[in-house]
């Protein structure tokens, strides 16, 4: 066990060396590109970003963090915002409860605490929506320079190539050990930058496959590439048979190096399968409009705008067309009458999480009032207005998959008549 930890002098060399590379090698991003001194508008800019880039990478959240913070410069103008709004600035990143708790946060934060970001840590943890340790960590050691160690995805792949902690993921006791060795290294002195540099070599040199270990600066820290360069395979159990970190010899693959074997490889969740048929209404007053719908807090989508949207039965696959037509329409029968004339658009796939999501999409022309739900929850949106909504990119590839077809139904004239020249008019 005493192999896995740091020494005193081996935490000392690693906070030296991590934020001399670190002020030399860190990467200029947006969320670190701030000049105030004010420690409340840093800790709501640390949420903001540390929200964002759970589950997304550091590109695509740049471009997103630039609008939101031009939109919402610090909580209390968040506060103030609909969450409309905010679910529209976020449509494309997934994940939109993190949206929704952002939301939260800064009105409970306006609200509870006078617009003053709570600096405790338990406070953070245990008041704010969606903040976890992690988050809490970020926050207070970036934001309030408090010695509080964070673990993220790249800190685990560094701390346990580190101590060669090749124990399970998934067990409490093997976090608990990377968190205990996590606090070992926060310098008191420069926690916020020492914890960003443990984040910054894991996003660029300790990454996943094919590590820089050469241009690591903490190399010689490191058991797993010293382990690599000097000892063999036959070595890699040097603790007790009962020790709970260390890798076996068996789960060893010769195609991978030694270092990449750290931290062991979590067991993927297979997504499920789903299915889902999609009516899409529209009508021409006078321009073209679509029916969205908000989906209910409990849907996969909640908050957002969606077609009329409904999982298949369990027979679907045994259902013909005709079947298939009935059973939509017999589905939105209680928001709407005289549903006819349903056209079948295709079919697009989307990736969620933990879902693999096939959508079928059929569209209907749909001119009548009687549609019986409140306006707040059924609107009709024009095209401009469903591409720059707050609309999934699931939806959004529904629609592009039904546009076309919908324009070419509802235009006049031969030269529209045929999808060769719907296009052709498009790239014209």
């Amino acid at each position: 066990m005493n192999r896995h930890r740091f020494s005193t002098e081996e935490i000392l060399i690693c906070r030296r060396s991590l934020l001399a590379w670190y002020d030399v090698n860190k990467r200029k991003l947006p969320w670190r590109d701030w000049h105030d001194t004010d420690s409340n508008i840093v800790a709501y800019r640390v949420l903001v970003s540390e929200l964002m880039l759970q589950q997304t990478q550091v590109a695509t959240v740049i471009r997103y963090y630039e609008t939101w913070m031009n939109q919402w410069p610090n909580l209390k103008s968040l506060a103030d915002a609909c969450e409309d709004d905010v679910l529209k600035c976020w449509a494309g990143l997934g994940y939109y409860n993190r949206a929704r708790n952002l939301y939260k946060c800064a009105q409970l934060i306006v609200n509870e605490y006078k617009g003053e970001f709570p600096q405790d840590l338990e406070v953070m943890i245990n008041r704010l929506p969606g903040v976890g340790r992690y988050t809490a960590g970020a926050v207070s050691s970036i934001a309030f320079s408090q010695p509080n160690p964070i673990l993220d995805g790249n800190v685990i792949r560094v701390v346990s190539r580190l101590r060669c902690i090749g124990g399970d993921l998934k067990k409490k006791s093997t976090t608990d050990f990377l968190w205990s060795l996590a606090t070992d290294l926060v310098c008191p002195d420069r926690p916020g930058d020492l914890n960003q540099s443990l984040m910054e070599l894991g996003a660029t040199i300790c990454t996943p496959q094919k590590p820089k270990c050469t241009e690591c600066p903490i190399q010689n820290q490191c058991l797993s590439y010293q382990q690599q360069i000097h000892q063999s395979i036959n070595d890699i159990e040097q603790c007790s048979t009962n020790c709970l970190f260390c890798l076996k010899k068996t789960d060893i693959d010769s195609n991978r190096s030694l270092v990449e074997h750290y931290p062991r490889k979590k067991t993927k969740t297979k997504q499920r399968e789903e299915t889902s048929l999609i009516l899409i209404l529209y009508r021409i007053k006078p321009k073209l409009e679509f029916l969205m719908f908000k989906q209910k807090q409990s849907n996969l989508l909640a908050g957002l705008w969606s077609f009329f949207d409904i999982i298949t039965p369990t027979d679907f696959d045994q259902m013909n067309e005709r079947k298939r037509k009935t059973f939509l329409m017999e589905e939105i029968q209680h928001i709407t009458l005289n549903i006819d004339n349903i056209k079948l658009a295709g079919q697009c796939r989307h990736l969620f999480s933990h879902i693999d999501k096939q959508y079928i999409i059929y569209y209907t022309q749909y001119d009548q009032n009687d549609i019986s739900i409140s306006t707040a929850q059924v609107q009709w949106f024009t095209e401009e207005q469903v591409q720059a909504s707050a609309i999934s990119t699931a939806m959004k590839k529904v629609f592009h998959v039904a546009l076309p077809q919908v324009k070419l139904r509802t235009s006049s004239g031969k030269k529209n008549g045929t999808l060769d020249n719907y296009f052709k008019k498009k790239s014209s």
